[in-house]
């Protein structure tokens, strides 16, 4: 069984070592040894972190296949019963014994590597990450605020002028922030999170003037910690009645999370951690939805007693590259038209409808903490992209075809389908819109200039390889940039030459480029070629192509490259059905959708749409239940 594993790629050498080394079992491939059950239980919680699962969750694995093995004649089925060894089939069959078999092993309990919470199997550091965070947010939810309501009220008014009879959810989700040391404000795209969380800062500066909060903005990547610091002046300067000295005290300036904790260069240790804190009174956590578990937890170590935490970003888009989903998990009781299910407490504090589930009986104990925005102001009913990341998000055939219906009859002016076939065309329309920022740097224009003129448009893929991959999109798009004589490609210059857009794949510290930075390639003041990149706090900063780390060409990225950036013109393209692998899913695609602010061309069959829709992925967690009640100590 094992030699079939590995043959089919669902473990590695490296999985059977550690479950060697966890079980103290002497397994060997090329005898007939007989590993225990729970070895292969290892081997199948090793499969589920490499997914990015915290845990592996008994309840929901189908025991008959639990390695998902195909069948050899009929490569789409998967094995039935009958196909697989014995081996795999008892105690698996039955949680309740299997339960008890991996409570009983030296390896599980406290102070072991492995820990059964409920029916759930954990490596011990991912036990304690949801731990530390669960207690740790619980902790600032329930801590005591203490402000003036009358000041407090007069001030929202004020910020937030009455809209008759409608809800004005971004007062409310000011409200819920402003009484409580930790809240998630999510929304969809366009709902405000950032107009939302300025005037909140304005609020509460205005609250603590004679002794000034001192505020932090982080983002996860460098991209969206510069869009973060746009956002947040833009909104600044649109509030109306506001004065100089109060503006002053409303910060702008995002830096990255890895920024702010202090990166220990050859660790991957921080310099602020729970013994060298935070100093600070705010935390403003943006695009949350990006931060994975282990970051998370390093991140609210890092805060100081006193502080308040705030996390913003979309519920619905992927969640983060590494380990965890903690938005998400946070997130999952928020249902679009239907009010959270406030306490009576902060129901009368926020001046709300009484509730109609008071029971606190198995409710989840941060809901008082949570504001969901639900108005788009940048997408309505006209909004051929708002309308399309609604249908896609909610799986909503019929409105889907009511969109292209409308579409045919030019209603949406925003959102152009185009079929993928027609692949050169799709291409031509890349070089074409590209050709602004090339022309830009022939004409000598400044680095910023060059840079806003390129993020601009952008085409997204959804897979890598394959001839509507971004691997080989980016080399056509090249080539046909190249025949127009746009950009120059010499045999000296065949990797590197002036115009090409790069983005960083691997984290160097040191020189403090990190993963999704996107860089252009210019000449300096000197002749000299270097990728020219724009700092958090907007300021150029250059590198020789040679002391680069690992990066790549980016005239198109992957959606999940994307995330936290935003782009004027965006194109998405989707494979054909029969091309497509598994991973594309609902929240890939309405990730892409939602990078779009005015203009979006979708390229995509129809059923290749539909099936994606279908699809929906999740990751197995313990956060929510930990919160539910009581959290698990």
């Amino acid at each position: 069984m094992l030699t079939r594993l590995i043959e089919n790629e669902k473990i590695s050498q490296l999985d059977i070592e550690l479950a060697k080394l966890l079980t103290n079992e002497c397994v060997d491939l090329e005898l007939d040894s007989q590993p225990s059950e729970i070895f292969y239980l290892i081997l199948l919680l090793s499969i589920a972190n490499s997914r990015q699962h915290t845990c592996l969750d008994l309840s929901t694995v189908n025991w008959i296949n639990p390695f998902s093995l195909k069948n050899t004649l009929l490569p789409d089925e998967e094995l039935s019963s009958d196909d697989i060894e014995n081996e795999l089939l008892t105690p698996f069959n039955d949680i309740n014994a299997l339960a008890l078999m991996i409570q009983n092993h030296a390896s599980v309990g406290d102070n072991k590597p492995l820990r059964l919470i409920g029916d759930k199997l954990y490596f011990a550091r991912y036990d304690e990450y949801e731990t530390i965070l669960a207690n740790r947010l619980l902790a600032l939810s329930e801590k005591q605020i203490n402000l003036d309501k009358d000041k407090l009220q007069l001030l929202l008014d004020t910020f937030f002028p009455s809209l008759d009879d409608q809800i004005d959810w971004q007062k409310v989700a000011c409200a819920v922030a402003l009484q409580s040391a930790f809240c998630i404000i999510t929304g969809g795209p366009g709902t405000g999170k950032t107009t939302t969380v300025t005037k909140l800062l304005a609020v509460l500066q205005s609250l603590y003037q004679s002794a000034p909060l001192i505020i932090k903005l982080v983002a996860p990547t460098g991209k969206a910690a510069a869009r973060l610091t746009e956002s947040i002046s833009g909104a600044k300067n649109k509030i109306v009645d506001i004065s100089d000295e109060l503006k002053a005290l409303i910060p702008e300036q995002a830096q990255t999370i890895h920024r702010l904790l202090g990166v220990i260069p050859q660790s991957n240790k921080f310099r602020h951690h729970k013994d060298n804190l935070l100093h600070l009174d705010l935390l403003i956590v943006d695009e949350a939805s990006m931060v994975d578990l282990a970051l998370m937890v390093k991140l609210v170590e890092a805060l100081p007693k006193h502080s308040r935490l705030i996390l913003l970003g979309d519920k619905d888009q992927l969640t983060s590259v590494d380990t965890g989903n903690v938005l998400s998990d946070l997130c999952q009781d928020l249902v679009l038209g239907v009010w959270p299910n406030y306490s009576q407490e902060r129901s009368l504090m926020l001046d709300l409808p009484e509730q109609t589930n008071l029971n606190n009986q198995g409710r989840f104990a941060l809901t008082d903490s949570l504001a969901f925005l639900q108005k788009s102001h940048r997408f309505n009913e006209n909004s051929g992209i708002g309308q399309l990341a609604k249908a896609v998000n909610e799986n909503n055939q019929n409105l889907l075809a009511k969109i292209e219906h409308q579409n045919t009859q030019g209603h949406f002016d925003d959102i152009t389908f185009f079929e993928p076939q027609k692949r050169q065309a799709m291409i031509n329309r890349a070089a074409d819109a590209y050709s602004e920022y090339l022309t830009l740097i022939e004409n000598d224009a400044s680095v910023a200039q060059v840079h806003h003129a390129f993020s601009q448009y952008q085409l997204l893929a959804a897979v890598r390889k394959g001839p509507y991959g971004v691997n080989e999109l980016n080399d056509r798009i090249e080539q046909t940039l190249a025949k127009r004589q746009l950009i120059h490609i010499t045999a000296a210059q065949s990797r590197h030459y002036v115009g090409l857009p790069i983005m960083i794949n691997q984290n160097d510290y040191q020189l403090e480029l990190y993963n999704g930075d996107i860089g252009i390639l210019m000449l300096d003041d000197n002749q000299i070629l270097k990728a020219m990149f724009i700092s958090d706090d907007g300021q150029v900063r250059a590198f020789f192509p040679a002391r680069l780390p690992a990066h790549e060409k980016v005239y198109v990225m992957t959606i999940h490259k994307s995330q936290g950036s935003e782009f004027t013109h965006t194109a998405l393209v989707l494979p054909p059905l029969q091309d497509a692998g598994a991973g594309i899913n609902r929240q890939l695609v309405y990730t892409g959708i939602t990078r779009a602010k005015h203009k979006l061309d979708m390229i995509v069959q129809r059923p290749m749409l539909l099936d994606a829709m279908k699809k929906t992925v999740s990751r197995s967690s313990g956060l929510y239940q930990r919160l539910v009640n009581e959290v698990i100590l």
